[in-house]
Formats: C-alpha cells, sequence, structure tokens
C-alpha cells in the first residue's frame, strides 16, 4: 500500500494526535508519614515497563523452534527532583528500611514491604480563551511601575491586559500499574560545584508484574460541543 499523507494524517486524528512524553503523573503509596502528592510533583522522568517472553529451544532435525516458557521484566526507573528538606530521599529510605531494617539488620516480610504504583499517561486538556482585553487605564502607570506589578488572576497588569481562559483537566488515556512494587535500588547522588546544579534522585522499582488499561482518548471539546463543522472552520484559522 501506498504511503498517504492524508491516511497518516487521519490515523492520528482518529488516535487523539500524537502522544507527548512529558505528558505522564506518578501515584506512589503512602507510608503512612507525608504528603505522597507533593513527592509525586516531583517526578522529573519515568518509564513505562516492557516484558519480553521468555523461551526454551527445541531443534527437530534442522529446524530450531523456540517455545514460549514465560515471561520477564525490568526495573522501572524513576527520576526525582531532591528539595532542600531531602524529603524524597527520605522517603524512598523509609520504604526500603521496610524491607531491610538498617538498625536491626533484618529482612521484613515481603507482603508488608511492596505496594502498588501507578503511572498514567494523559492527554493534555483543551484552553479556549473567552475574553482579551487591554486595560486602558494602565496607560496612565509609568511602565516602570507596570513591570514590578504582579499578575492578578486573569490580569496581566505588566502588559495592560486581560486574558481570561476556559481549560479542562488533563485526562489518562494509558495506564500501568505495577504490582508488589518496592525500591530496590537508590541511586548515589553527585555533589558538585556547578553554579546551577540541581540534585536529582533516580530509584530503580522491582515489582512482581504489571497490568496496563487503555482509554479512548477524550474527544475533541470543540467536536463534541460546537460540532465537527465548527471545528473544522476553526482549523483554517489555526
Amino acid at each position: 500500500m501506498a504511503f498517504s499523507v492524508d491516511n497518516f494524517k487521519t490515523t492520528i486524528s482518529n488516535g487523539g494526535g500524537l502522544a507527548r512524553s512529558n505528558m505522564y503523573r506518578v501515584f506512589l503509596p503512602s507510608l503512612g508519614s507525608g504528603d505522597t502528592f507533593a513527592i509525586n510533583a516531583l517526578c522529573k522522568a519515568a518509564t513505562l515497563p516492557g516484558r519480553q517472553i521468555t523461551s526454551i529451544e527445541h531443534t527437530m532435525g534442522t529446524t530450531l523452534r523456540k517455545y514460549a516458557s514465560g515471561f520477564a521484566t525490568t526495573d522501572v526507573t524513576f527520576t526525582f527532583h531532591v528539595t532542600n528538606d531531602h524529603a524524597i530521599k527520605t522517603y524512598f529510605e523509609e520504604w526500603q528500611n521496610l524491607a531491610h531494617n538498617r538498625e536491626t539488620k533484618e529482612v521484613g516480610y515481603y507482603n508488608d514491604y511492596v505496594r502498588p504504583v501507578l503511572i498514567q499517561h494523559v492527554q493534555r486538556g483543551n484552553t479556549f480563551n473567552l475574553l482579551q482585553k487591554q486595560l486602558g487605564f494602565t496607560k496612565k502607570i509609568p511602565q516602570f511601575i507596570l513591570e514590578r506589578l504582579p499578575d492578578i488572576g486573569p490580569f496581566d497588569l505588566d502588559n495592560g491586559r486581560v486574558n481570561l481562559n476556559i481549560g479542562f483537566r488533563e485526562t489518562p488515556v494509558y495506564t500501568c500499574l505495577l504490582e508488589e512494587a518496592y525500591p530496590t535500588t537508590i541511586n548515589d547522588i553527585s555533589l558538585t560545584d556547578e553554579l546551577d546544579g540541581i540534585m536529582e534522585l533516580q530509584v530503580q522499582l522491582s515489582y512482581k508484574d504489571w497490568v496496563s488499561g487503555r482509554a479512548k482518548p477524550r474527544d475533541n471539546f470543540a467536536d463534541s460541543i460546537l460540532g465537527t463543522g465548527v471545528r473544522k472552520i476553526i482549523d483554517i484559522f489555526d
């Protein structure tokens, strides 16, 4: 079948657009203390797990066949920004301590340290501009004062205008659940004399298995509310 630009564009459109790797969120388990919502917000990078089918080889005559014998998974890596209170590092140290107590040197029970971990790829919510208008009174204010004024909600005082937008929340389109996960490796953190160096923590999680669920990408808001015809007209002027 010959390549067709129209078919390519239709395929992307029917799939809700191209997926962006920076649209994701993670949900780490609560260990009984601390705010996991803040910890999840520190996640700089995550990986969706893969799966390999293991096999055994069998030769019959001159023919070699591989028969499925099971499956294998690889550890999942997360990268986090580190704040000055080192909360993210403390969190994973406490989690590891459930598996191996640093003081007593005892290994914990499996069910006491494994937890579910959720990784979601999300679709960006749509944003529509309802009002954009210049503020006349700002012309009478000296520019050096305007530059010091903060933005207040939809009021962009620095540029002397009001921007009123309506936005919609991100929606998950692919969800991956790590079953019985726990941090096996907390990588070391390098300290340097770089002026703008930002500390990051990389953690590897092992798990028993993972399951996934896929949601249909949310229909374009303009299509569902304004209709497909209006959406096509809007696209012309985009």
